[in-house]
């Protein structure tokens, strides 16, 4: 009995604790980084699968008249020029970033910025599900082409925007509790967020022109019944 006790206490290690202090660093390090644009990210999703849900209730008509947020009426595009289809993207995009731009500017921000991933998210789901519904196989085919290129690099702007529009309107609701210390908002932040900014706006830009090139060449080989 005693040897077996003896062998037994000797196969056993020794928990590290530096190790585990590490990998609980690192997971703190990994929330620090990626927590924000992971809930933006998840609440693009819970706005995408609601948008979903929610698509039988809307009507045709109303879809069509707000087809520059949500893609719903593709014999149209397929009939517009180059140019407005870039510039019909490019709305539905910019919209977003210019709504960001706005909230992160206001004490607010902390409370209206995260509707706007739910918001894109409930646009995509519902448009998507609409094409599926009038197009079947053939609108599958065309969203996963055509139109969900852009929409995934949209969505990587729009979180990344999202985290940074939300850090700064988080400065503002500091000066609100804290009003004597203006050093809260520093030019060196401003500048940041106006860089980023500009950075989001061409990207913006970038998945505008992404959707008008591949309408341009590949819609045209689709046919709707």
């Amino acid at each position: 009995m005693k040897g077996f006790v003896f062998h037994l206490s000797n196969r056993t290690r020794p928990i590290r604790l530096s190790a585990v202090g590490h990998r609980v660093k690192s997971l703190r390090a990994a929330v620090s980084r990626y927590g924000v644009q992971a809930l933006f990210s998840s609440l693009f999703v819970m706005g995408l699968i609601v948008g979903a849900a929610c698509s039988r209730s809307f009507d045709k008509e109303l879809l069509e008249r707000l087809d520059f947020l949500f893609i719903s009426n593709v014999e149209a595009r397929l009939q517009m020029s180059a140019f407005d289809i870039f510039l019909s993207c490019f709305v539905s995009y910019f919209l977003f970033i210019f709504l960001l731009f706005l909230f992160a500017l206001s004490a607010w921000g902390l409370f209206a910025i995260p509707l706007l991933p739910v918001a894109k998210g409930f646009s995509v789901g519902l448009s998507s599900a609409f094409i599926f519904a009038s197009y079947k196989a053939s609108g599958i085919g065309f969203y996963i082409l055509i139109i969900l290129p852009g929409v995934a690099l949209f969505l990587f702007d729009l979180v990344r925007y999202s985290r940074d529009s939300l850090r700064f309107s988080l400065q503002f609701l500091r000066l609100c509790f804290y009003p004597d210390e203006h050093d809260f908002i520093r030019r060196s932040s401003v500048v940041s967020f106006l860089k980023r900014s500009v950075i989001a706006f061409l990207y913006s830009i970038g998945c505008a022109v992404t959707d008008m090139l591949l309408w341009v060449l590949f819609a045209n080989h689709f046919h709707f019944s």
